[in-house]
């Protein structure tokens, strides 16, 4: 491997768009691990997805606690298999990556900070 020099130094402060993507983009890692280790059992508790009546899998996608809309009224991803779960996941990933969801993102925070806001 051949070592590749820059002139580039960490930012003191990171952007905080910036944050919330990687905050998220974790968040919906530990959903993709969950959801390969639930294609041999039982979804676990801390799971997004949740299923119906009829089988079909629902997936919201939270910041905090709070599930985000991902269009206009819509809230979940209706999948048909656990493995759709994980296919939908990693697509809504590349989205968060791409910044499709920074206006959520910063709506869901606002949100959670008001909370904490003296009143």
């Amino acid at each position: 491997m051949e070592l590749k020099f820059v002139a580039t130094k960490k930012p003191v402060a990171v952007d905080v768009v910036t944050q919330r993507r990687q905050r998220l983009i974790r968040r919906i890692d530990q959903q993709i691990s969950l959801t390969k280790s639930a294609t041999e059992g039982m979804l676990s508790r801390t799971s997004w997805a949740w299923t119906d009546e009829n089988g079909a899998y629902f997936l919201p996608i939270k910041y905090g606690r709070n599930s985000i809309e991902l269009q206009k009224g819509m809230f979940a991803i209706q999948c048909d298999c656990i493995e759709d779960v994980g296919q939908g996941l990693t697509a809504i990933r590349a989205m968060v990556l791409q910044g499709e969801f920074d206006t959520q993102l910063q709506k869901a925070s606002t949100e959670i900070r008001s909370k904490f806001s003296k009143k």
